[in-house]
């Protein structure tokens, strides 16, 4: 019975202390950590996100850019960091696959918990400008009649862009070779060089590449057509079932207190409510914002990553 009350009375002196940290939080900088290099789509993203961020949290949000190894060495990094809240990570949700796909030191889908969804958008079919391939249909048409004929480009092996090919072969009967590059810069290059027949990249890479006009778009992966090319078929209409969009968040380590968490959502919901950072976001960041609160990200991040997954296991992806 003694032993009972010193627990309880122990758990009841706990919770000030626990409610006292939340409310205290944050009390010192705060480092974000960037999984690219400065300049790249993730990358802009967080830098739109952070001075409202630093604003409505009221102390100093520090980008750290640390690219490398696929993302992980910045995942890594924060995965491993202390559950606190001042050392975030944000990131494509396409980093939570990679676990699928490569062995890793650390489990991302449960080693990170996000505070939110910030962005999300899908990605255009893009081809060279002197491509034979005019619609999505013809290239379809030509890749069923000739497999292993075409080739795609990606970023990287298992991000999403490799994932919208794989997607791609998988339900329009393509048997597309894969290509995979270190960065967008080098695959929309090789692309406009008539290197690769085709590749998928999102708006704000890809559009140096529109307006020099060395490649053209054919489709959207979006699971209908966009308001800003709505004469883009969804790859969906030639290919049913078919749809992936990219998105970012920002997380933290997964046993980050929930208050913290949650104080961190809300931070970051009206620091990207603005409707300049809203224009923003869609000019140079490539996607609108999207958000979605800890629970709502939690819930989505766990659906794409069943999906993702699941083109993953059925296009036999690996990193090697």
């Amino acid at each position: 019975m003694h032993m009972r009350r010193r627990a309880l009375v122990a758990a009841a002196a706990a919770l000030p202390l626990a409610r006292l940290r939340a409310e205290t939080w944050p009390s010192r900088q705060i480092t974000m950590l960037v999984p690219s290099t400065a300049g790249g789509v993730v990358d802009i993203a967080a830098r739109l996100l952070q001075p409202g961020l630093s604003a409505e949290i009221g102390q100093t949000v520090v980008v750290d850019n640390r690219p490398g190894g696929g993302g992980h060495i910045a995942a890594q990094a924060v995965a491993r960091a202390a559950p606190d809240g001042y050392t975030q990570l944000y990131s494509a949700g396409s980093i939570l696959i990679s676990g699928v796909v490569r062995n890793l030191p650390y489990a991302p889908m449960s080693d990170l918990v996000p505070a939110c969804r910030v962005t999300m958008g899908g990605f255009l079919l893009l081809v060279p400008a002197h491509s034979p391939f005019r619609t999505l249909a013809e290239l379809i048409a030509f890749g069923r009649a000739h497999p292993g004929k075409l080739s795609f480009g990606s970023s990287s092996v298992g991000n999403s862009t490799h994932i919208a090919g794989e997607m791609l072969n998988l339900l329009a009967g393509v048997q597309a070779v894969h290509v995979p590059y270190r960065g967008n810069v080098q695959s929309l290059t090789d692309l406009a060089g008539g290197r690769i027949d085709f590749a998928f990249d999102s708006r704000a890479p890809s559009a140096v590449f529109l307006r020099a006009g060395q490649v053209r778009p054919i489709a959207v992966t979006n699971t209908e057509r966009q308001a800003d090319h709505p004469d883009l078929p969804a790859i969906a209409e030639q290919a049913p079932g078919y749809g992936i969009e990219g998105w970012t968040g920002l997380f933290v380590p997964s046993r980050t207190p929930p208050e913290t968490v949650h104080r961190l959502g809300e931070a970051a919901q009206r620091a990207v409510s603005d409707p300049a950072v809203v224009q923003r976001f869609v000019t140079t960041g490539g996607a609108p914002p999207a958000f979605l609160g800890p629970a709502d990200a939690l819930a989505y991040m766990r659906l794409d990553h069943e999906r993702t997954a699941r083109v993953v296991r059925q296009a036999n992806i690996t990193a090697g």
